[in-house]
């Protein structure tokens, strides 16, 4: 895996070349992300043309990765069909080769508004008040990332959506 960083990070100092990596893997990545949508869901490309109004055939095509261009319309028809948000950001390179290292089937897979809501702020999430600024926090992810093993007790500072206020151990 480090071989491979250590090339893009080569390859990457070409600006061309990174930017036309980059666009090459967001397209794929994309349809392979309707797909996996699609599959979730148990729908047929008949189906999410019904849902979106868009062309079985045009389906068909953006799964294949065969399209230069997606309009904010397309892809907020997709959005919405999927009952999912769309998320559009600028990141740098390196977040972007760690997401390509890193992506797998699981990844691309994403709950439905209503489930999504139903289980993630009503068990997970915390709001902390850092320096008097609040901020909401998904202990999930910071499961994730922490790799000590020092519980995690929630104080004054947090306020749950719903979780008792208990000690949780957090393991590496």
């Amino acid at each position: 895996m480090k071989e491979f960083f250590n090339r893009l990070k080569l390859e990457f100092s070409d600006k061309e070349y990174a930017h036309s990596y980059m666009e090459s893997h967001a397209v794929s990545r994309l349809a392979a992300q309707i797909y996996a949508l699609r599959k979730q869901r148990g729908w047929s490309q008949e189906k999410l043309a019904a849902e979106t109004g868009i062309a079985q055939e045009t389906i068909s095509k953006i799964e294949s990765a065969n399209f230069n261009s997606l309009t904010m319309t397309t892809l907020h028809k997709f959005s919405k069909a999927f009952d999912v948000n769309l998320s559009i950001a600028f990141e740098p390179f390196s977040r972007g080769i760690v997401g390509i290292a890193n992506m797998n089937p699981e990844q691309l897979k994403v709950e439905s508004r209503e489930a999504d809501l139903e289980s993630s702020l009503s068990e997970h999430t915390y709001f902390l008040n850092s320096g008097g600024e609040w901020k909401a926090v998904n202990h999930l992810s910071v499961v994730a990332a922490v790799t000590s093993i020092q519980p995690l007790t929630p104080n004054d500072e947090w306020q749950s959506l719903g979780v008792p206020q208990e000690s949780v151990e957090l393991r590496a």
